[in-house]
């Protein structure tokens, strides 16, 4: 495990969604003008399978209740305005490259015409820093809004995040082909069986981002043994790779498919209560990937101890969730604050969820 930078969650997590009409009035404020439209994207909560992107794996994702909301409307001087309701924003900002790389990608698919602008004012109830899909939300809110106001049809969004919420619905997973980025829609409807979705963000952030590394391994993994997804024997296929790290990471990518179609064939059969143990499996295969922080699994293994359901990272960074039935919600939020108590600012944020829309228009 490589080592963890500063413990503890980064950044504000607001407890109230932004009101759309203070958003456009900060808008109206600050450009002298209404803004054309507010509109919102969610968040999304990685289930399983997204570290298997370069293997050409699948995916399970949800919507979050939290998000991204833009008061958007166009810029005649050609250039692209954004700004958080505090004020502008640096060129350089997380915020201002999506917001413009939306943009860009309107003007070349003939949405927007070239010298058109656009100003932006960008608000959110969803941390910056903690792997639950901030950017890729605002990409889509964005991007939705270009096509609202170019009369083009919704966008599609150009990875898995954007596009899980662009295409979300409540009550919803969405399983997406890394390949393609084809979806599938289905039932995940937690309220239905007194099931929520435990999400904690520690902020506990490996000093080196993990991703490229990892997604090289895998795709030199397949350079020896071809696509991993179509690998059917498994212990042939790890005596014939050249080092012990190489296989782990292989070992993990090529468990999750069949983890990954289990859980499909429960949500097909509307058996989202015996997710569980899927969920908690794939979680322990990650350290085949030296993915889990100490406070990730630290939160997994209070979770699990106090009778969560199943339990899981999340993404790449430092965040997990755990599915949990209401009669045990209080006692693992307990038990999760227990694990932590002492530690001052490295206690998680604890927040629960289930699976909510995708992008719409608000106003």
């Amino acid at each position: 495990m490589l080592g963890v930078g500063p413990a503890g969650p980064r950044g504000p997590w607001p407890e109230t969604p932004p009101d759309p009409d203070a958003l456009a009035q900060v808008f109206h404020e600050r450009f002298a003008a209404p803004p054309a439209g507010v509109w919102h994207a969610p968040g999304r909560l990685a289930l399983m399978g997204e570290h298997t992107a370069a293997s050409e794996g699948v995916g399970l994702y949800t919507a979050l209740p939290w998000g991204v909301t833009v008061a958007l409307g166009p810029a005649e001087d050609g250039e692209v305005h954004a700004a958080l309701p505090e004020g502008p924003v640096r060129a350089r900002s997380a915020t201002a490259v999506a917001v413009t790389g939306a943009v860009e990608r309107a003007r070349r698919e003939g949405i927007m015409a070239p010298g058109t602008g656009v100003r932006a004012v960008v608000d959110a109830d969803l941390p910056a820093h903690a792997s639950l899909g901030r950017t890729a939300a605002l990409r889509a809110a964005t991007s939705l809004a270009l096509s609202d106001l170019g009369g083009a049809p919704p966008p599609e969004g150009t990875d898995a995040d954007e596009r899980v919420a662009l295409v979300a619905r409540p009550g919803h997973v969405v399983r997406v082909n890394h390949k393609n980025l084809r979806t599938a829609v289905f039932p995940f409807d937690l309220a239905a069986e007194d099931l929520h979705l435990l999400v904690a963000d520690t902020g506990a952030l490996p000093r080196r981002d993990l991703r490229r590394r990892r997604e090289e391994e895998l795709r030199r993994a397949a350079r020896a043994l071809g696509p991993l997804r179509a690998v059917q024997d498994l212990p042939e296929a790890l005596n014939r790779l050249p080092d012990a790290a190489l296989a782990r990471r292989v070992e993990y990518a090529v468990t999750e498919v069949h983890r990954l179609n289990a859980a499909v064939g429960l949500l097909r059969a509307e058996r989202f209560g015996e997710l569980g143990p899927i969920l908690s499996a794939s979680h322990l295969s990650l350290r085949r990937f030296e993915l889990p922080t100490p406070d990730v699994d630290l939160v997994a293994e209070a979770a699990s101890r106090a009778g969560a359901r199943g339990t899981r990272m999340t993404g790449w960074r430092g965040a997990a969730f755990a599915l949990v039935g209401d009669d045990r919600l209080e006692r693992v939020r307990a038990n999760v604050e227990r694990a932590f108590s002492g530690r001052g600012p490295r206690a998680p944020r604890l927040r629960t969820a289930r699976p909510a829309a995708g992008a719409h228009r608000l106003r």
